[in-house]
């Protein structure tokens, strides 16, 4: 492997870990109750022998609302902290008052929790592999361990991987000439990919994590039938019982292995194709997920309304899926993720190309098959505003974080929290001296509540604890 000592956060601004040590949350959960832990710490160090104690929190813990926190008092025997810099939508933390003597606290850092406060954590700024325009695949194993596959645009090629939490990441020389557009840690313990292999032409793959150097096992080429061939995977499910589902980019073919069996290109997915392989009508989907065996998948042109696809429940069906449209037929959307919960609860994100609204539906305790089951999440109804769509999501327990970007992309990119189970939302998006991260198109949220978010030229953001 060969260290990328340029992808690190070697950049962080001082201020930044001066608010990241001031920032003890009580537990995973808990939001932080120290001075300046909340919207932008000001003054948070001591300025020396006599130095001023924290000189005010900046800007109100809800974004939007305005209005600074009064600056604390100065310590005796030294100066004001300088006063915080204010998180969106607050004004900064007054200074204290002046003490005697001694130099002032240190001037506080960025925002803690992203937009206007909101939240316990710190943002740093960090940075991914990916040049293109989107970091295609990221997987993480725990808060140290994971990996980041780029695919986009002419330059989007390579697996990387870290052992540093994301400080820092290692190319993996076996990979160089493959296009990766996901990454899963399957059931079985390996680690899976999919994408296009230049090299060897390979759609998908397994990852050999048995010497240092990573290399790819090939699991499949593409045919030569035009209708059938995934000539590039978007992305691999795979099943405890061994199936495998690999959905074609650029179409709407697929590849299915059963349990114990090899690879068959498929031209199409839908339950019809069993009494009807030649006339059933055809579906694109664009995020495919095994759960208890059966698949799942999220997907939609943009020129139809957003549509699930359920484990088929006819007589003889594998891999085949039965459509159920979420939206009104009147509108067109793109489901772009989804995460299970079981087989009663799911959620799916996306984008509502309708209205240009980021599209969330959810569904929890009825039966999924029925389109009245499902509930449409309006974030307006959480006091977010914005254009946009939802690229990623990621999940522990009830809590989800998700990433994307505004309309227009100009605007920049967003990350969302949740921790009821997508009922309602919280925007806790980063900010780099007042300005959006941006577009975001992969997350991570481990399990002690820190938040990896990348998104295309190389950035990449931290939220820590």
């Amino acid at each position: 492997m060969k260290r990328l000592s340029g992808y690190g956060l070697a950049g962080v601004f001082g201020a930044l870990a001066l608010a990241l040590a001031a920032c003890t949350p009580a537990s995973d959960e808990a939001e932080s109750e120290d001075a300046g832990g909340t919207g932008g710490a000001a003054g948070q160090e001591t300025g020396g022998t006599g130095g001023g104690e924290t000189g005010g929190a900046a800007g109100q813990e809800t974004g939007g609302t305005g209005g600074g926190d009064t600056g604390g008092a100065a310590g005796v025997g030294g100066e004001a902290g300088a006063g915080g810099a204010a998180g969106t939508g607050g004004e900064a933390g007054a200074g204290g008052a002046a003490g005697t003597g001694g130099e002032a606290g240190t001037g506080g850092g960025a925002g803690t929790g992203g937009v206007g406060g909101g939240g316990p954590g710190t943002w740093e700024e960090a940075a991914t592999p990916c040049p293109g325009s989107r970091t295609n695949a990221m997987w993480f194993d725990d808060r140290q361990n994971g990996f980041v596959g780029c695919g986009e645009n002419a330059d989007g090629y390579g697996l990387f991987s870290t052992t540093d939490g994301g400080e820092t990441w290692d190319t993996n020389v076996k990979f160089e000439q493959a296009r990766v557009m996901n990454l899963r840690r399957a059931p079985d313990g390996k680690l899976y990919g999919a994408g296009k292999d230049t090299l060897d032409n390979y759609s998908a793959w397994q990852i050999d994590e048995a010497t240092a150097t990573l290399k790819l096992i090939g699991l499949f080429e593409p045919g030569n039938n035009a209708f059938t061939k995934v000539d590039q995977g978007e992305n691999i499910a795979v099943a405890e019982d061994g199936q495998m589902l690999v959905d074609s980019l650029t179409g709407n073919s697929a590849a299915y292995k059963p349990a114990s069996g090899t690879f068959t290109e498929l031209e199409n997915l839908n339950e019809a194709s069993i009494a009807d392989p030649d006339n059933a009508p055809n579906f694109q989907v664009r995020r495919v997920v095994a759960f208890d065996n059966k698949f799942y998948a999220t997907g939609s042109t943009i020129s139809e309304p957003a549509q699930v696809f359920l484990p088929s429940k006819l007589a003889g069906a594998t891999y085949h899926l039965q459509p159920l449209e979420l939206q009104p037929s009147t509108r067109s959307g793109e489901l772009i993720d989804i995460h299970i919960w079981s087989a009663t609860k799911m959620i799916v994100v996306g984008w509502d190309n309708s209205t240009d609204y980021p599209l969330i539906y959810r569904v929890d305790g009825a039966d999924p098959y029925l389109k009245a089951s499902w509930t449409q999440i309006e974030l307006l109804d959480s006091g977010i505003d914005y254009k946009g769509g939802i690229w990623a999501i990621s999940v522990d327990g009830d809590t989800i974080v998700a990433a994307g970007e505004k309309i227009p992309t100009s605007e920049g990119g967003f990350v969302l929290r949740s921790t009821d189970g997508g009922l309602t939302w919280e925007d806790i998006s980063p900010s780099d001296g007042g300005l959006p991260p941006g577009p975001l198109s992969k997350i991570w949220l481990f399990a002690n509540g820190d938040v990896f978010a990348a998104g295309g030229g190389q950035e990449a953001w931290v939220l820590t604890h």
